[in-house]
């Protein structure tokens, strides 16, 4: 299975493709990021009409990638810039419209617990505990985690955008205005800090765009994960603080995008180091959006395992709608086998495509899932099911077939007064007629819900139509289930349905 994930952050979005096993192994197949900065304008009040334009085409590639990757899920969060907007909301419904990806706004604390998933995934952290750091542009998440669990988070609204914003230095900045700076930080981040210290921690490990953008600027390092030493963060601050924006812009290695956000960020890791009493920080590679997918499979390893299992996306979502509501797999298979061996059978009559016959197949395994509503009237509470159930890879047309010749495999035949039924195209009614005629009978051949039909073959005459069953044990019952059931079928094909039995016992 592949999942796409979305972090859409008050700086950069980001896109993360992966492929996910039956056995719940990640294999991440593409990452794509663009630096929107919907902060520039959020923490002011509203996302602003450019970043807002921004945001949406970056969302409609992203989600073009996605499809074109063969994404069969599609998730995606929203974190401080669209939270604290007056016109998030605008934003969101937006997105849904113009992309179709529906966002969720997440709060700091399960921002914090989707960033811990994914840099768990990143770090050796048996036998320690780690000071988990990401920072974003609208807030800094503080968390304390081993291998297992967490044991401490916090959100703090530091984020580089929200800093600069409030910093408004000169440029270069002045030494006072990077004092200033280191000393806000400070007594920010001092109470947390030593809460995490109370609970424990043996190392610092930083994610995010920041943090890579300052390792980027040191000399490279070939250790995996990266660590970045404090006395390299306090030079490259020094260095960085002397240089204005035009000469910033032409250092090796470092985004355009992040000219004027990387001084605050490099400040910000410095305090952070300083509080932490840390010489050092791990680099971590993975973040939120790792996390996500991290957190899916958590909640869909019988989905993902499906996949699997089915590969074929038709098929699969006829299984899934099937198992969801806990309809009887034995009775469903059984019916649709026969379906097509009448479908087959009895091809000079119907004259249907053998697409119908995958159909008919499918109605046949969801026939009796109105069962889980209530046994009187399942066949409509099936139909309603069908109609009203998300089923990937079916056209509107063909969930109506499928909805309607579930309907109609029991009890009243299908009329022009019954609705939706009497709405659709005399063709497509001519199909579900069709269908549901020889869908009646095979559930009839299984009426003990017993399998005790083998096969059924069938000859074509001018008047009557023989099935030939072949049965383990005595079929009596679904002989006279199927006797029961052949109204539909005689009348659709005008002609009479005649049954002989041909018994083998069971070995």
């Amino acid at each position: 299975m592949k999942i796409a994930a979305v972090d859409v952050g008050t700086n950069s979005f980001h896109l993360l493709v992966a492929r996910v096993g039956g056995d719940g192994r990640i294999e991440p197949l593409e990452r794509h990021k663009e630096m929107v900065r919907l902060g520039d304008s959020a923490f002011s009040g509203v996302i602003a009409p450019d970043a807002f334009a921004r945001g949406t085409e970056a969302l409609k590639r992203f989600r073009e990638l996605a499809d074109r990757s063969g994404a069969d899920a599609l998730i995606a969060v929203a974190t401080s810039a669209v939270r604290e907007a007056e016109n998030g909301g605008d934003f969101v419904r937006a997105i849904r419209d113009e992309t179709g990806v529906e966002l969720n706004v997440i709060g700091g604390d399960e921002e914090a617990r989707l960033i811990y998933l994914g840099a768990r995934s990143a770090l050796t952290l048996a036998g320690r505990r780690a000071l988990i750091v990401d920072i974003g542009g609208g807030s800094v998440e503080l968390i304390v985690g081993d291998a297992r669990d967490r044991y401490y988070t916090t959100s703090l609204k530091l984020g580089v955008l929200r800093l600069l914003g409030q910093w408004a230095p000169a440029d270069p900045p002045t030494a006072d205005q990077r004092a200033r700076l280191a000393e806000q930080l400070h007594r920010a981040l001092e109470a947390p800090i030593q809460a995490a210290r109370q609970v424990g921690f043996d190392v610092v490990a930083l994610g995010s765009g920041t943090a890579r953008a300052v390792a980027d600027l040191l000399p490279p390092s070939s250790e995996q994960p990266r660590r970045v030493q404090f006395r390299d963060v306090f030079a490259l601050e020094d260095r960085l603080c002397t240089l204005p924006a035009a000469e910033r812009a032409r250092l090796p290695g470092l985004d355009a995008r992040r000219v004027d956000s990387i001084v605050p960020g490099v400040i910000l890791i410095r305090s952070l180091l300083e509080v932490a009493h840390s010489d050092e920080y791990l680099l971590c590679e993975s973040a939120l959006r790792e996390g996500l997918v991290f957190d899916y499979v958590a909640r869909h390893r019988p989905d993902i395992q499906l996949v699997d299992e089915i590969p074929d996306l038709r098929r699969r979502s006829v299984v899934q709608l099937m198992r969801r509501f806990q309809a009887n797999q034995a009775h469903g298979e059984q019916v649709a086998r026969l379906a097509l061996d009448l479908f087959r059978g009895t091809r000079a009559l119907h004259n249907l495509p053998n697409s119908d016959g995958e159909l008919l197949e499918f109605a046949g395994l969801v026939h009796d899932i109105g069962f889980h509503i209530s046994p009187s009237k399942h066949h409509k509470h099936a139909a309603y099911l069908i109609a009203n159930t998300e089923m990937k890879g079916f056209s509107a047309e063909e969930i109506q077939l499928l909805a309607l010749t579930a309907r109609y495999h029991r009890k009243a035949t299908p009329k022009e007064s019954h609705e939706p039924y009497g709405r659709l195209p005399a063709p497509l009614r001519e199909r579900i007629r069709k269908l549901a005629a020889i869908l009646r009978l095979a559930d009839g051949l299984d009426r003990g819900y017993a399998q005790r039909v083998k096969s059924v073959r069938c000859r074509v005459g001018d008047k009557s139509v023989e099935l030939q069953v072949a049965a383990n044990g005595d079929p009596e019952l679904e002989v006279w289930g199927a006797r029961r059931k052949r109204d539909l079928f005689e009348e659709v094909f005008g002609r009479k349905v005649k049954l002989v039995v041909e018994r083998e016992e069971r070995a």
